[in-house]
């Protein structure tokens, strides 16, 4: 299972990484509130549809995450390995980057962006079951709510990304 897994993940992580772009480059267009329209046109389906599918992967590749050593990295919360966290907030506070490998703050937060799409995807799949009903509005301000959650640390994580990247060139 986990050789599966390893094998999988780099796949798993760039579809889920541009499916993830096509919804958050969606959303502003999209026409659904309490229901899905009796004709939902292209972006419409297409969010749902996408959706759907970033639904049922992303289980997987939490799987992946949380297995062995990664859980320990993306997690630290869970396993009470904060200090490397604790370590790059001191070094960021002091004009240091984060270490990119080997857990730490980066790794904290590709695992809060993990979570923040899961909830972002429940709460997605929560108004899809709820169509038409009250509690379809409810679900509707969740999700509006974790995807903007889920914006704000992708952008933190392309950001960090961006800056090791910057900072191998540079070396």
């Amino acid at each position: 299972m986990r050789a599966l897994l390893e094998r999988l993940s780099g796949a798993l992580h760039l579809t889920l990484a541009v499916s993830c772009l096509w919804l958050l480059a969606s959303s502003p267009w999209l026409r659904m509130v309490r229901h899905l329209p009796a004709s939902p046109g292209f972006v419409n389906l297409a969010h749902v549809v996408v959706g759907v599918t970033v639904a049922l992967l992303l289980p997987v590749y939490l799987v992946h995450c949380s297995l062995g050593q990664r859980r320990q990295l993306c997690f630290p919360w869970l396993t009470g390995h904060m200090d490397m966290v604790k370590r790059d907030l001191i070094g960021l506070a002091r004009g240091r980057l984060p270490a990119a490998e080997g857990g730490g703050l980066l790794a904290m937060l590709e695992g809060l962006l993990l979570l923040s799409l899961l909830a972002t995807a429940m709460s997605g799949t929560g108004w899809l079951l709820a169509q038409g009903s009250q509690a379809a509005l409810t679900w509707y301000d969740v999700h509006v709510i974790c995807s903007r959650v889920f914006a704000g640390l992708l952008l933190a994580h392309v950001l960090g990304v961006s800056l090791h990247l910057l900072d191998f060139v540079r070396n």
